[in-house]
């Protein structure tokens, strides 16, 4: 139950924060509700079409929304298992902000092609792709997903080891270290 701990944190925090800002950034930019970014989150599942859906369709964006968010922590979490965080709180910060551009990257230039294939099998729409985030949005991931995951991270790495940042819930390799 303790690797699910900081899985859960950080998937709740990105996902807060994320939404947050993404919903600032379009009232900000476009002028759209908190509703109509939830609902074109859905739309990346269930097509255009569904803008003009509800509370349900929304409901369903931010149900999207918090999986992904949740599973951008889970990889995280599992590249933090396999190679240690930085010791330094400098080094921790930009494997931070590193992996919220990944993030960036994978969603921007991955899923959302993939998902206008995916749709356009079951919905019979042409396969459309036009890069939908820009640069608010790399900024966005960068503070808002990449960062507080690692420090979540390495807020619990410290805790499982009584001080020492190393690999979450893997004994230390240090060989000065004594048990």
């Amino acid at each position: 139950m303790k690797s699910f701990k900081p899985i859960l944190y950080a998937g709740a925090l990105i996902g807060v924060l994320d939404i947050t800002a993404a919903c600032i950034n379009a009232w900000v930019v476009a002028g759209f509700t908190p509703a109509r970014v939830l609902k074109g989150i859905a739309a990346g599942l269930l097509g255009r079409s569904v803008l003009e859906g509800g509370f349900a369709t929304a409901a369903l964006g931010l149900m999207m929304h918090f999986m992904m968010a949740l599973t951008v922590a889970t990889i995280f979490y599992a590249l933090s298992r396999r190679f240690s965080l930085p010791q330094k709180l400098s080094g921790v910060v930009t494997v931070g902000l590193l992996y919220g551009a990944a993030v960036f990257v994978v969603n921007n230039f991955g899923t959302a092609p993939f998902m206008s294939w995916v749709r356009s099998l079951y919905l019979h729409t042409p396969v459309l792709f036009r890069p939908p985030m820009g640069w608010s949005q790399l900024v966005i991931h960068l503070f808002c997903v990449g960062l507080p995951v690692a420090l979540v991270m390495r807020l619990y790495s410290k805790s499982t080891s009584g001080g020492e940042t190393h690999l979450i819930g893997v004994p230390s390799a240090n060989p000065r270290r004594t048990r």
